[in-house]
């Protein structure tokens, strides 16, 4: 046998379902497994202790199974684990800790997409701050005109239901962390990784439209188009805390906002 024929055949044995006959090739057939069950827990901690070590564990081995790391490195293998908790059977059928479930009122699938974006800011490149003394250089009439250049990593996220509550009652090892989802319905809120480390903050729906707007290059007050209800925006405290937090790099007033 070729030294690339036992190659395949090993990586084959390693991926496989079953253990292997061979009790020297079970060892790495069960570390496999062990080392990407823990890089799963560690990218999505909250989910995994919510769902218990048993289900998650079986949970982590299927979506291994359906998509199996080519790399070295275990981390992306989760950028897909939301869309697979949401196709999958089991969860789809509630055999997660049903009451607790129901008493939060929150999508699993939605906290999983939650905790991937916390974990793709964590590592994301981020470029020097700047902060709200920089609007200094604009006098007042031009504010309206001015782009604000955002981190990389900044992004808006939206969720049908609250699980920003519950993530950080559990981050914060809150005591019980049923009581901290005490709100219902739809969340937004905005995520940028910085030099000082990532920031979520909740925003309304109206905000979360106008910092979209912002973040693909809409001047202050052009991004007010592209929101339906721009009266619900307090755009000073939005601003304040973008420039506190880390978000904004810098501040320009380009030619063609001028025509």
């Amino acid at each position: 046998m070729s030294l690339q024929s036992w190659q395949r055949r090993f990586a084959a044995q390693l991926d496989a379902a079953e253990p292997p006959v061979e009790s020297g090739i079970q060892v790495y057939h069960h570390n496999v497994r062990a080392q990407f069950r823990k890089a799963l827990a560690m990218s999505f901690p909250v989910v995994a202790d919510l769902l218990g070590e048993s289900l998650f564990n079986n949970l982590a081995e299927r979506f291994r199974q359906r998509n199996p790391s080519r790399s070295g490195d275990l981390h992306p293998s989760g950028g897909t684990f939301p869309e697979f908790l949401a196709a999958d059977a089991i969860v789809a059928a509630g055999e997660i800790r049903d009451s607790t479930r129901e008493a939060l009122a929150i999508d699993l699938p939605e906290l999983a997409r939650l905790e991937w974006a916390w974990q793709g800011a964590l590592i994301a490149t981020d470029q020097p701050i700047i902060d709200a003394s920089s609007l200094a250089r604009f006098p007042p009439e031009q504010w309206p005109l001015l782009r604000l250049q955002l981190q990389p990593s900044f992004t808006v996220l939206r969720w049908r239901t609250p699980v920003v509550g519950y993530w950080q009652a559990h981050r914060e090892q809150a005591a019980s962390v049923t009581a901290a989802a005490t709100t219902t319905g739809p969340e937004q809120a905005w995520l940028v990784g910085t030099p000082r480390g990532p920031t979520l903050q909740c925003c309304n729906a109206a905000a979360a439209e106008w910092l979209e707007a912002l973040a693909t290059g809409a001047s202050l007050a052009n991004a007010l188009d592209a929101v339906e209800r721009p009266f619900e925006i307090d755009i000073t405290t939005t601003l304040q805390r973008l420039f506190s937090h880390g978000a904004v790099v810098s501040v320009d007033l380009r030619a063609d906002d001028h025509a």
